[in-house]
C-alpha cells in the first residue's frame, strides 16, 4: 500500500509536510459524518429530478461530472483543498431553483471525484468537505438575488429594468464572492493543517498566488458571462422557460470548465516540453567542465525553466527563504562533501509539477556521473603526468607547461632551474637501485621544502629535475634560490648501507623579453627538429605514400588483383566452412601493402567500390576452380571499406552474381572503418543487401571498439567475428564464463560466432572450454595464394584432417574428444609448389608460438 493510500503522504524529502495518520483519520471521520448528514437532509429533494426531461438530465449530469473532473490543485500538500467549479455550479443551481433538489447528488459526486484521484477515502472525505465549504458563503452573500433573477428571465420584464437590476444588484455580490472564496479555502486548509499536524508555514509556501488569483478571476468572468447570456435572449424577445434556462446555464458552465481544462493541459504540455529541452541542453553541454560543473548545470536549468531558480546547497546551507517553495534532488557526492540540486520558486510563481521533479532526478544523475568521470579522468591524468617514484611531474608535463607559458604568459617573467644529481649511475651500481630510488625521493622532498607554492617541479630524466618559476622577481632572486637548492640537496643521505655523500649541480634558463618562453624550450633542447630535417623526413614519407598509392591505383584500375585465402573452419563438422579473401598488392619494392591501408586508401581514391567488385570477381573465379576439387565449398567472405553502400553498381554486381551462380554465398564483413564511413546509410541500404538470398552480413573486430554496439542494434547480423584479442589471456574464470554465455546467446539467436586469431594451443583450449564452433587462425591454416589453396584442397579436401598416429598428435591439455588431432601431413604436391607444409608431428604441435613465415599451406588443427 502506498503512502497516499494510507493517508500519510510525504511531499518533500525532509518530510516536513507529512500529515499525522491518527489525526487525519479522525478528521476524515468527522468530514464523512457531516457529508452523510447533509446528504440525508437534502435527499427528499431528489424527487424533483424525476419530472425532468431526458435532455435536462443529460445536461445536468454532464455539468456535474465536468465540474468535478475540472478540479485543480492549489497546493502539493495531500490534504489541501482544490479549486473546483462547485461555487459556480451552486450559483447556477440557485438561479434555476434546483439547488435544494440536487445538493444531495452534488455531495455524492464530489466525494467520488475526490476519492478516486487520492486513492484514499480518508483524503477524499477531507477534500470533499473543503470543496463544499464555499457553498454557505455563496448562499449567504447572494441571498434572494438568484430567485429574483430567475423571475426576470422567465417573465416579461422591460429590458431597461432587467439590465439595471443586474448591474445594481449583482456586480458587488459577485466581487465579494470572488474575494471570499479563496479566503474560505485558505482558512479551511489552515484548519485542516492544524488538525492533521502539518506545518502550516511550509505548507502555505506551496501555494501559487498567481494561480489562485487567475482562477478566481476566471470564475468571476464565467459567472458574469453566464448571467448575461440569458439576458441576451430577453433582448432578442425570446421567451425563456425553466428547461431552457437550465440548459443555457449547463452549456455555458460546460464550456467554461472545458476551456480551463484545455488551458491547463496545454500549460502542462509546455512545462513538459521545457523540462525535456532542459535535459537536452544539459546533454548538449556534455562533457561538463572539470572546474565547477555543478554551476554549469545550475545555469542551464535556470535558463531553461522559467520562474524557477536552480541552486546548489550543502546540508549546512539549507536555509529556506520565507514564502518560497523548494524541491531537493538526491545527494551529490564530490570530494568528500555532499550537496543537492535545489529548485526554488516564489509563491507568486507557478507551482511545482512532477515534470520538475523528473528534471531534478535526471540532472542529479547526470551530474553524479559527470563528476565521477571527471574524477577518474583527473586521476588518470595525474597518474600519467606524475612520476610515481618522486611525486614530481613527468617530462611530457614539463614540456606542456613550457609550451603553455609560451602563449599564455605575457609578462615573460619565467625561469627554469635545472638540478642534476652528479654521478647518480655510480650510486646505483655501488649501492643498488633501491638506494638510488631513496636518493631520488629524498632529493625531490628537499627541493619541495625550499620551492615557493606556485613553482612547478618535474623529473625530466633519470637524475635531473627541473623547476619552473613564474612571476620571478629578478635573476638575482632566481640565482639565490638555485644556490639554496644546491646546498640543501647536497647534504648527505642516511640509507640502510650507511651515509651517502651527494653532490648536485644547477643551471638556469630565463625567458627573454623578445622570445618569451621559446628561449626556455631552446635552452632545454626541447625544440622541434630543424626545418630542413623535418622537411626532408616529410618529403620521404610523402614519397613512400605516393608510391604505395600509385601501386594500389594501378592494381585496381587494371584489375591486376591477386588474392590470399584463409579458411574459416566449422569445428563440429571438421571442415572448411568459408574462405576469407585478402587482396595481395605490392609496391615497386615488392613490399606487400597492409590490408587496412588498402581499404582506406582505395576509399580515399574513390576506388573502394571498384576494389570490392574486383576482389569479388577474382574470388568467384578462384572459387569455381576450387569447386572442381571440392564441390561443397561455396562460401566466400569479403571485408568492405564502406563506400560500396552508396553505389548502385555494387548491388547490381551482387544480383548478377546471384543469377549466374545461385549456389555461391557471399559474406559481407563490416569492419570499424566501414561502420564509421557508412553508418548513416545502414538504414536505407542494408535492407537491399539482406533481401538477397546469397548475401550474409557480418561485423569484424567485435569486442574492441564501439562498432559492434551500434551494429548489434541496427544491423541484421548473421555472423559476428570476434577480434583476436578476445582469445588472449583469458585465464580469469569469470571472463571464461562470460565468453560461454556469449556463445550460448549467439547459438540461441542463430548467429554464427567466429573466433579469429586462434594461433596457439592455449587458445584452442579456451575455444573448447567456451564451446566455440567456428574458428580462424594460423594454427588451423595460414593465408594462402590460390595455387596453394588448390593444392591444399587436392590433398585434404575441405576436411580439417585426421591424425595418423592417434593421440600422439594431440597436444597435452587438449580434451580427448572424437577427431581431436593434428592434420596428418600434406602431400608431396604441396612441397613441389615451394610452400612450407606444417608438420603434424608432436614437435610441431608443442611449439605453437614459433614464428610463421606466412606461406604455410596448412597448420595443425584441433577438434574442439
Amino acid at each position: 500500500m502506498t503512502a497516499q493510500q494510507q493517508g500519510v503522504i510525504t511531499t518533500s524529502p525532509d518530510g516536513t509536510r507529512k500529515p499525522r495518520r491518527t489525526r487525519t483519520t479522525i478528521l476524515a471521520v468527522a468530514c464523512l459524518v457531516i457529508l452523510v448528514a447533509l446528504f440525508i437532509g437534502y435527499l427528499p429533494g431528489l424527487q424533483y429530478a424525476i419530472h425532468w426531461t431526458s435532455t435536462d438530465a443529460v445536461f445536468a449530469g454532464i455539468s456535474f461530472l465536468i465540474c468535478m473532473v475540472y478540479s485543480t490543485e492549489l497546493s502539493s500538500v495531500p490534504v489541501a483543498s482544490r479549486h473546483t467549479a462547485i461555487p459556480l455550479l451552486t450559483t447556477m443551481l440557485l438561479i434555476t431553483g434546483g439547488f435544494d433538489h440536487l445538493f444531495s447528488l452534488l455531495i455524492v459526486i464530489t466525494l467520488i471525484c475526490t476519492t478516486i484521484p487520492a486513492r484514499s477515502l480518508t483524503i477524499g472525505a477531507i477534500r470533499a468537505c473543503t470543496a463544499l465549504a464555499p457553498i454557505p458563503v455563496v448562499r449567504l452573500v447572494l441571498g434572494e438575488l438568484p430567485a429574483h433573477l430567475r423571475e426576470i428571465f422567465i417573465s416579461s420584464v422591460p429590458r431597461a429594468e432587467a439590465l439595471s437590476y443586474i448591474l445594481s444588484n449583482w456586480v458587488l455580490p459577485l466581487i465579494v464572492i470572488t474575494v471570499l472564496l479563496p479566503v474560505v479555502r485558505l482558512l479551511c486548509d489552515i484548519v485542516v493543517y492544524l488538525i492533521c499536524g502539518v506545518p502550516v508555514a511550509k505548507s502555505l509556501s506551496e501555494y501559487s498566488i498567481t494561480r489562485i488569483t487567475a482562477l478566481s478571476l476566471a470564475d468571476l468572468a464565467a459567472i458574469v458571462l453566464t448571467i448575461l447570456l440569458p439576458a441576451v435572449f430577453q433582448y432578442s424577445d425570446v421567451q425563456m422557460i425553466d428547461s431552457s434556462l437550465r440548459s443555457t446555464f449547463s452549456i455555458s458552465l460546460d464550456i467554461y470548465a472545458l476551456l480551463l481544462m484545455s488551458f491547463y493541459m496545454l500549460r502542462r504540455m509546455m512545462r513538459a516540453e521545457n523540462s525535456l529541452r532542459c535535459l537536452l541542453n544539459i546533454s548538449d553541454a556534455l562533457p561538463l567542465p572539470n572546474a565547477r560543473p555543478e554551476h554549469e548545470v545550475a545555469e542551464i536549468i535556470t535558463g531553461s525553466l522559467p520562474n524557477i531558480r536552480c541552486i546548489m546547497m550543502t546540508d549546512d546551507e539549507m536555509h529556506h527563504r520565507r514564502f518560497h517553495s523548494y524541491r531537493h534532488s538526491q545527494r551529490i557526492k564530490e570530494q568528500g562533501s555532499q550537496y543537492s540540486i535545489v529548485f526554488e520558486r516564489s509563491m507568486l510563481n507557478r507551482p511545482f509539477l512532477p515534470a520538475d521533479e523528473e528534471v531534478l532526478a535526471a540532472a542529479a544523475s547526470i551530474l553524479n556521473e559527470e563528476l565521477r568521470v571527471n574524477r577518474e579522468v583527473s586521476t588518470l591524468r595525474s597518474e600519467s603526468e606524475t612520476d610515481p617514484l618522486t611525486g614530481a611531474y613527468t617530462y611530457p608535463a614539463f614540456i606542456a607547461t613550457l609550451k603553455s607559458l609560451q602563449t599564455e604568459n605575457a609578462s615573460n617573467k619565467v625561469a627554469v632551474i635545472y638540478l642534476n644529481i652528479d654521478q647518480f649511475r655510480r650510486i646505483n651500481e655501488r649501492y643498488s637501485r633501491l638506494v638510488g630510488n631513496l636518493v631520488l625521493r629524498t632529493t625531490a622532498d628537499r627541493i619541495r621544502e625550499i620551492l615557493p607554492e606556485d613553482a612547478f617541479l618535474s623529473r625530466i630524466s633519470g637524475s635531473e629535475f627541473a623547476t619552473v618559476l613564474t612571476e620571478s622577481a629578478s635573476e638575482d632572486d632566481v640565482e639565490n634560490l638555485a644556490d639554496r637548492l644546491r646546498d640543501n640537496t647536497s647534504l648527505p643521505i642516511q640509507t640502510s648501507n650507511g651515509t651517502i655523500s651527494i653532490a648536485t649541480t644547477t643551471s638556469l634558463s630565463f625567458a627573454s623579453s623578445e622570445e618569451g618562453a621559446t628561449r626556455l624550450l631552446i635552452d632545454a633542447g626541447l625544440h622541434e627538429l630543424a626545418p630542413a630535417m623535418a622537411e626532408q623526413n616529410q618529403e620521404q614519407s610523402t614519397k613512400d605514400h605516393l608510391e604505395m598509392s600509385d601501386a594500389l591505383r594501378d592494381a585496381i584500375e587494371k584489375n591486376h588483383l591477386t588474392l590470399l585465402y584463409q579458411p574459416i573452419f566449422s569445428l563440429p563438422q571438421h571442415r572448411i566452412g568459408a574462405l576469407e579473401m585478402f587482396p595481395l598488392i605490392t609496391d615497386s619494392r615488392n613490399h606487400r601493402l597492409d590490408f587496412d591501408f588498402v581499404l582506406s586508401e582505395a576509399q580515399r581514391l574513390g576506388l573502394g567500390c571498384k576494389l570490392s567488385m574486383g576482389i569479388l570477381d577474382r574470388g568467384v573465379k578462384d572459387l569455381l576452380e576450387f569447386r572442381k576439387i571440392t564441390p561443397d565449398l561455396n562460401n566466400i567472405c569479403l571485408t568492405l571499406n564502406g563506400s560500396e553502400l552508396g553505389n548502385s553498381q555494387f548491388y547490381e554486381h551482387l544480383e548478377s552474381l546471384r543469377e549466374r551462380h545461385p549456389d555461391i554465398s557471399v559474406c559481407l564483413q563490416f569492419g570499424q572503418a566501414a561502420l564509421n564511413t557508412a553508418r548513416i546509410q545502414f538504414d536505407d541500404e542494408l535492407e537491399d543487401l539482406t533481401s538477397m538470398p546469397n548475401v550474409h552480413i557480418a561485423i569484424t573486430q567485435a569486442g574492441t571498439t564501439y562498432s559492434e554496439v551500434s551494429a548489434l542494434g541496427n544491423i541484421p547480423l548473421d555472423i559476428i567475428k570476434l577480434d583476436p584479442s578476445i582469445v588472449n589471456g583469458y585465464s580469469n574464470p569469470l571472463a571464461v564464463n562470460v565468453m560461454k554465455r556469449t556463445v550460448q546467446f549467439a547459438h540461441r539467436d542463430g548467429i554464427h560466432l567466429v573466433f579469429d586469431g586462434i594461433d596457439t594451443v592455449e587458445q584452442t583450449r579456451l575455444l573448447h572450454e567456451v564451446g566455440g564452433t567456428e574458428a580462424q587462425g594460423t594454427i588451423y591454416a595460414s593465408m594462402m595464394t590460390a595455387s596453394e589453396m588448390r593444392m591444399r584442397l587436392e590433398t585434404m579436401g575441405i576436411d580439417m584432417g585426421s591424425a595418423e598416429s592417434g593421440e600422439a598428435d594431440v597436444p597435452s591439455g587438449i580434451p580427448d574428444v572424437p577427431g581431436a588431432a593434428g592434420v596428418a601431413g600434406v602431400s608431396a604436391a604441396a612441397d613441389a609448389s615451394g610452400s612450407t607444409a606444417a608438420d603434424a608431428s608432436p614437435e610441431a604441435v608443442n611449439h605453437p608460438g614459433g614464428k610463421n613465415d606466412g606461406n604455410d599451406i596448412t597448420k595443425p588443427s584441433y577438434d574442439l
